[in-house]
């Protein structure tokens, strides 16, 4: 496993938290109020928007949840929980496979020192 490798892995983690991110914004035009925020931003201020829901998504994605910004209607409720899970399973199968390759190149180390 090279360091170009782990580093493509955090970029695509941080590219679905984009993609999450996105998602919400969509999800929230097509049906306004479907997240609540403890400090609510303009309708007109997309940008700042998009970034409260980054933030958002970011807090989803890691299962962190600080509760300051909350999905409202039930699409936005089941595509956080999706989210979420995603995330877990994401983290749950590169460790996997990272420990995965550390054994086998591990192994092969062994069997070439043995020889």
């Amino acid at each position: 496993m090279t360091a170009d490798r782990i580093f493509a892995a955090i970029c695509v983690y941080l590219l679905l938290e984009f993609a999450w991110s996105y998602a919400y914004a969509l999800l929230d035009e097509i049906q306004p109020g479907s997240f609540a925020a403890s400090t609510e931003v303009g309708r007109n201020d997309y940008v700042a928007r998009v970034m409260q829901l980054r933030y958002f998504s970011f807090m989803t994605l890691t299962t962190v949840g600080y509760g300051d910004v909350l999905p409202r209607s039930s699409t936005a409720r089941t595509m956080a929980a999706l989210e979420a899970v995603m995330g877990q399973i994401y983290l749950t199968v590169l460790v996997a496979r990272l420990v995965g390759l550390h054994i086998v190149h591990a192994n092969a180390s062994r069997s070439r020192d043995g020889d």
